[in-house]
């Protein structure tokens, strides 16, 4: 009998488990396009070296990013060649298009 009712006890228990939820969000990511960069050139997003800006030109690849604002540059050596400040929304995608001469 003791043998049974440990059996039963442990069988309920086992069947006892906390709840999963996965939540989706429906919105996709932020993204960044890079469209004028000349090569060599560097992207960097809120002051942190990203790679090269022509690998983020849209064809395939784009650059995920968090929803909020943001400081985008190109840099080539030691020169700023283009700098902006954007905000970029849940689902959008930004293009920052590089003009030569166009720093602010």
């Amino acid at each position: 009998m003791k043998i049974l009712t440990t059996l039963v006890a442990a069988t309920m228990l086992s069947a006892c488990s906390l709840p999963r939820t996965t939540v989706h969000s429906g919105s996709s990511q932020p993204n960044l396009i890079v469209k004028g960069a000349p090569k060599g050139s560097t992207l960097f997003v809120d002051d942190l070296q990203i790679g090269s800006a022509t690998k983020y030109d849209g064809h395939p690849n784009v650059l995920a990013v968090l929803e909020g604002t943001h400081r985008v540059e190109i840099r080539q050596g030691g020169s700023v060649l283009y700098s902006e400040k954007t905000f970029v929304g849940v689902g959008e995608t930004h293009t920052v298009l590089v003009i030569a001469g166009t720093a602010q």
